[in-house]
């Protein structure tokens, strides 16, 4: 057998029952992003969390995700797709066993790290069994299936979210998790031993994988930190940069290496550039709005609402996601990737534009037109920004390929984080301390707007408490102009990085020039 040949598999599994199992799987992992999202403000609560601790919950998922999803994508190819499907549903079981079980913000972020873990060995292992069991005519169609279906867990999620939030426990969202893994696990056991094996004569690149993590967190550390170390710090600008020298050094020793972490020939094809690119843009407004929107809508200085009643104002952005991701699918077998992705980016970036606009007197309905334009775009684009990088990568390195779009797609989602969390908490900073100022309010009122931000309501009662009525006012007014002035910042960073989506996915989509021939 040749160096890097696939083990052949002596039955061909059913391709319907292995979407099947795919699509329980990715319905798990999206099910659990947007219903911890819904029930942010009910967790910092519960668990006394501030602002950048709970954004470390939600970013280490993400992050974890990004740093090992390639390795995770690599380790499929060498060991199979069962084996590394069962391995990363074990760890995102475990680790949402140590979510439900959290009494800590140490404990919430340890459990959440490991369900990034897991996260990142699922996404690549869906997408490639996906690409082994299904012809190159019918992939879209089927990751068109497969996008539905996550998009029907983001649909579903905030209201099973809020609803168990509300009726019982935010820790159920994560029992839940652990009893629907445990039964792809055993259709997975029972049902798909005739999946692809492994590839022989390739080694694990340890050297590559300890790189790219360390360089990604670091960088990601860097930009999330940067406001409390200090824009010009010491500490930022040294992690900043050792983070950038480590991506730079583990290029340089892809290049060098015979068996590499990524193939860094498949960044020459520019449809799987162009694939990788857009699917970044995509996550940037998916999670940026599910994220941001929960801490403006359940703010008690502005809409003031329930987890429940937040996730039913965002229905029509997710049940919009649904609608339109299987047709895109469909779409793109027939005319191609480019008008799907660059039409769902234009309708998705006008729908953040949109929300750019809101003012402290925007009511619920004002926000319905956005937030729909915002889920179309989404769901027009979150397969066939997929689906285009795949169908530049060879089969044999399916997993790799899947491996390089997921990070992009978990990137996406730390990077609106993490710079989103800076607009927001910025502006509202600037903002409050303006109209406290003016009142001659001293720095403890000031300190309170950390919890304030997170939308918890006990936070900002207690904190208006121990104001007299005229510093009250000011504390008051000052937190909804701040919390609307940083919702506004975020909503156009997202805006610009889907002007940025689009036009690099037009560019690189277009049709291959035919020479003809004399």
């Amino acid at each position: 057998m040749a160096i890097g040949e696939s083990r052949a598999s002596p039955v061909k599994p059913n391709k319907w029952v292995a979407l099947t199992v795919v699509c329980l799987i990715v319905f798990v992992i999206c099910i659990n992003t947007t219903a911890i999202n819904t029930a942010v403000a009910t967790i910092a609560d519960d668990l006394s969390l501030s602002t950048s601790t709970l954004g470390w919950a939600l970013d280490v998922y993400m992050l974890a995700a990004a740093a090992l999803v390639v390795l995770g994508g690599q380790i499929g190819d060498i060991l199979g797709r069962r084996r590394i499907t069962l391995v990363g549903i074990g760890l995102f079981a475990v680790g949402s066993v140590v979510v439900a079980t959290s009494f800590s913000g140490a404990s919430l972020i340890c459990g959440r790290a490991l369900q990034g873990a897991g996260g990142a060995v699922l996404m690549p292992a869906t997408m490639a069994v996906i690409n082994d069991t299904f012809s190159r005519e019918e992939r879209g169609t089927a990751l068109g299936v497969w996008g539905t279906i996550s998009m029907l867990a983001f649909a579903f999620g905030p209201l099973y979210g809020g609803f168990l939030t509300e009726a019982l426990s935010w820790r159920v969202i994560f029992w839940t998790d652990v009893a629907l893994l445990l039964i792809a696990a055993a259709l997975l056991f029972a049902s798909l031993r005739g999946l692809p094996g492994g590839r022989t004569g390739i080694a694990v690149d340890f050297v590559g994988a300890i790189l790219l993590g360390l360089g990604s967190f670091l960088v990601v550390l860097a930009l999330q930190q940067g406001q409390s170390w200090g824009w010009v710090s010491g500490l930022f600008l040294v992690a900043l940069a050792t983070g950038i020298l480590l991506l730079v050094a583990f290029v340089v020793v892809e290049l060098h290496r015979r068996s590499t972490l990524v193939n860094l020939a498949l960044f020459r094809r520019r449809q799987f550039v162009a694939g990788c690119f857009a699917t970044f843009a995509n996550t940037v407004g998916l999670i940026g709005l599910l994220y941001f929107f929960n801490l403006y809508a359940q703010s008690s200085v502005l809409f003031d609402l329930s987890p429940l009643h937040a996730s039913l104002v965002l229905l029509p952005y997710t049940v919009s996601m649904f609608l339109f991701a299987y047709p895109s699918g469909r779409i793109a077998d027939r005319i191609g990737y480019r008008i799907p992705v660059v039409v769902g980016l234009l309708v998705m970036t006008a729908g953040f534009v949109m929300l750019s606009r809101v003012t402290v007197d925007t009511t619920e309905a004002g926000l319905y037109l956005p937030i729909v334009l915002c889920g179309l775009g989404v769901g027009l684009t979150y397969s066939t920004t997929s689906a285009a990088g795949m169908a530049a990568v060879p089969a044999d390195e399916a997993g790799q390929g899947a491996g390089v779009i997921n990070m992009a797609r978990f990137l996406g989602a730390v990077f609106v984080i993490a710079a989103g969390t800076i607009l927001y908490v910025g502006q509202g900073l600037a903002t409050l301390d303006e109209h406290l100022d003016r009142m001659g309010a001293g720095q403890l009122e000031k300190k309170k707007l950390d919890r304030v931000l997170t939308g918890s309501p006990s936070a900002l009662e207690s904190a208006a408490k121990e104001l007299d009525a005229n510093t009250r006012d000011a504390f008051v007014s000052g937190a909804r102009q701040g919390i609307v002035g940083g919702f506004s910042d975020v909503m156009w960073l997202i805006a610009a990085v889907g002007i940025a989506g689009t036009v690099v996915s037009f560019w690189l989509l277009r049709p291959d020039r035919q020479r003809s021939r004399p």
